[in-house]
């Protein structure tokens, strides 16, 4: 099974539980500004860049992961051209108290690539991609009929606008 960003705690509200923030030093703000760029860079290269020890780069960078600053290191894929090219918006309103057990379920569907909580109308906002129109049915199908769901809407996606993976850590 994946594992997802935020852990789901139980509480009346059925919230996600949020993150505490890591605190940046300007190195680390240039460690991620370069990895961001390029993550494969030998720890030897920014050590150069930087005017830093090798050993502090490789230090720094492990606390970073293991802080949850940096998630993971991985190839950003364009799901059309991997054969993907359908591209659904969900928006998914639960039962009361059936959030965590629709989150869960969602989180195991392999197509899922984005669960966000939201405020508002819906309870969550999911995003998947499909090899093709016969497979976004199917599983909308499966969506809508999940013990919890109470609503689900599911939104075509035209076009791609813009997909930007890349924070500028200085401006934060």
């Amino acid at each position: 099974m994946t594992e997802t960003v935020h852990e789901i705690k139980e509480s009346e509200a059925n919230v996600l539980k949020l993150p505490q923030s890591f605190k940046l030093d300007e190195l680390d703000k240039k460690l991620l500004t370069i990895l961001q760029d390029d993550a494969r860079v030998q720890a030897s290269v920014i050590a150069r860049e930087t005017g830093c020890n090798e050993n502090t780069i490789r230090y720094r960078i492990e606390r970073l992961k293991k802080h949850g600053v940096i998630k993971e290191f991985t190839a950003l894929l364009n799901p059309r051209m991997i054969g993907l090219p359908v591209a659904a918006i969900m928006m998914i309103t639960t039962e009361p108290n059936q959030l965590k057990e629709v989150f869960e379920k969602l989180a195991e569907l392999e197509e899922t690539k984005h669960i966000l909580q939201a405020t508002g109308k819906h309870d969550l906002i999911v995003v998947a991609h499909y090899k093709d129109m016969k497979g976004m049915n199917d599983a909308s199908q499966k969506i809508k009929s999940m013990p919890g769901v109470k609503e689900a809407e599911i939104h075509l996606a035209t076009g791609l606008i813009k997909v930007d993976t890349k924070f500028d850590v200085n401006k934060i």
